[in-house]
């Protein structure tokens, strides 16, 4: 009856064990929690630190892109690419990992050792003695109150993030070379429109030389003629520096040194003109293509496997074991040895570090919930910014071609005025300088237009279906 009553003294004091282990869940005995923002409107302050990255040579000396080429160099040769890749492909290796704790281990252990020891019943000194072993041990573990399928569940949402991260990296990529690419194309057409704008008052200041030798003209419309020449010339310099820099960017972009030499192809004409869906409809095709949207989800899973995981802890972990081999006196030892069992592992007190990876998981799966729906509005505000970008781009398109057409009947009048002399120089110099600013403007709303496209197909989730077509086009034989 003693015995009966010892093991049930025993057993309730394992089982208040337990219950003080499962209610430490919710306590904070070091006040850690009290360091963190205690309401989504506190601000707290970190200094990450970074690493600069490095770019590599190539060669794209003579050779012409087309904007699909210029993405395909881009997608391979982009250090963003590449880095996202990996990680998805470890991500990838963790949820083989994790898998992993579902098998038994197997491992093989072997020691030599050489010591005196004393016999415990007569304390007879037993001598100098060499001991060999060599044992072959299987552990399995049987229950660990759901960690096992919780590590599993977070490396598969892991690898879920992972791909999404990935695929919104090229959309990126995508994007930022049809940037680079328009915006080198401006560069280009205005660098032409200033060649034109000099050639145009270089024959503006001989037409006022010819008339001021001849007298029919005062000093002063050459000297007002050489100041617009130099002005164009200051402006040609500046335009051929925007070239330069604008196609240092794109190499950038597709992962080259930005001193590589190569030209692009112009774009085809287009009447800039796009049937837009309605912006509801518009949202919804946002939520459900947007990369961005389901990596928030993938963490969300991510972040409630964790919390399981912190759960598990608080439960005991059974596993089996068994091993046999050999123990004895000699380098081949000849006694044969096994052993069958289980054990039991039931964590009483862990130094509150399982109450704080609970308290941490939850705060992370709470975070995780609301940066969702910071992701969420986001999408949402750049689907309707790009939307309305589209409609203003194809607006300034008509208005800039209106504009032109204006400006250079103005110019001819102008300059046909001058040479008969019913005109001014300030009146040809006006008319000139409204020319060039309705052509510069005419050229800038037709790339925005391709610009503002662009963005609104990132925005939608539309940019890797449009470039697969692009380089499914380019890379046919």
């Amino acid at each position: 009856m003693g015995n009966l009553d010892l093991r049930t003294y025993k057993a309730t004091i394992v089982f208040v064990g337990l219950l003080i282990g499962a209610g430490c869940s919710n306590l904070d005995p070091w006040s850690e929690m009290q360091n963190a923002p205690t309401a989504p409107g506190t601000v707290s302050s970190v200094s990450p630190a970074s690493e600069p990255a490095t770019s590599r040579p190539s060669d794209l000396a003579g050779r012409k892109l087309t904007l699909a080429e210029s993405i395909v160099l881009a997608l391979e040769n982009n250090p963003q690419t590449t880095s996202s890749w990996q990680a998805a492909r470890a991500a990838a290796a963790r949820v083989g990992q994790a898998k992993s704790e579902y098998l038994p281990t197997v491992g093989f252990t072997s020691s030599a050792a050489r010591g005196n020891s004393t016999e415990l019943v007569d304390k007879a000194d037993a001598g100098v003695k060499n001991t060999f072993d060599a044992v072959f041990g299987v552990r399995y573990l049987l229950f660990d109150g759901g960690g096992r399928k919780a590590s599993v569940q977070g490396a598969e949402a892991e690898l879920l993030a992972a791909n999404f991260q990935h695929n919104t990296v090229l959309q990126d990529v995508v994007l930022s070379v049809e940037e680079s690419y328009y915006d080198l194309l401006v560069a280009q057409r205005l660098r032409d429109v200033a060649i034109e704008t000099v050639k145009q008052r270089d024959y503006h200041l001989q037409i006022a030389e010819a008339r001021h030798r001849t007298g029919l003209v005062a000093k002063s419309d050459v000297l007002k003629a050489q100041t617009e020449k130099a002005d164009a010339d200051l402006g040609l310099v500046q335009a051929e520096n925007a070239v330069r820099l604008a196609k240092g960017q794109l190499a950038s972009v597709m992962g080259f040194r930005v001193s590589e030499p190569f030209e692009i192809a112009d774009v085809p004409d287009t009447d800039h003109r796009q049937e837009l869906a309605d912006i509801e409809s518009l949202l919804d095709e946002a939520a459900r293509n947007r990369p961005e949207l389901q990596t928030a989800l993938a963490q969300i899973d991510i972040r409630r496997a964790e919390v399981k995981a912190a759960e598990s802890r608080f439960w005991p972990a059974l596993s089996f074991d068994t091993s046999i081999g050999w123990l004895g006196r000699t380098f081949f030892p000849n006694q044969d040895q096994w052993n069958v069992g289980a054990a039991l592992d039931v964590p009483l007190f862990t130094g509150f570090d399982r109450t704080y990876q609970l308290h941490r998981t939850k705060a992370d799966l709470a975070k995780a919930i609301a940066d969702q729906r910071g992701v969420l509005q986001g999408v949402e505000l750049e689907v309707w910014t790009a939307y309305w970008q589209i409609i203003e781009s194809s607006q300034a398109v008509k208005a800039a071609s209106r504009f032109v057409a204006s400006a250079e009947e103005s110019a001819r009048m102008a300059e046909g005025e001058y040479k008969n002399g019913t005109g001014s120089m300030i009146e040809l110099i006006d008319a000139q300088t409204t020319r060039t600013a309705a052509r510069t403007q005419l050229i800038q709303a037709g790339l925005d237009w391709y610009t503002a496209m662009a963005r609104f197909e990132r925005a939608v989730g539309r940019t890797m279906a449009a470039s697969e077509v692009i380089i499914k086009e380019k890379l046919k034989p």
